[in-house]
């Protein structure tokens, strides 16, 4: 069984997060919880415990250590088509 600690970032990102969205990362931290990894769980490069992973557009970022997972941020990734300049 993992300890979950959310940071104030993360759960401000939480609640921005439509509700039916909400549902499926209380599941991926659910399942993190558990002791597994939720699926498209990925290693970070240069950081030693970090890890994310994806929720559809959501990703969230955390370190896992010893029974402790600490969640870092739950955002939103934005598209290359989020940055196009509107004529």
């Amino acid at each position: 069984m993992t300890y979950i600690i959310i940071r104030p970032r993360a759960q401000d990102g939480l609640s921005a997060a439509p509700p039916a969205n909400q549902i499926r990362i209380k599941a991926a931290l659910d399942a993190l919880q558990v002791g597994t990894f939720p699926p498209h769980t990925r290693k970070l490069g240069g950081v030693p415990d970090g890890y994310r992973t994806r929720i559809g557009r959501w990703r969230i970022l955390f370190t896992l250590s010893e029974g402790l997972a600490d969640i870092a941020d739950i955002f939103l990734k934005k598209e290359r088509g989020d940055y196009r300049r509107r004529r």
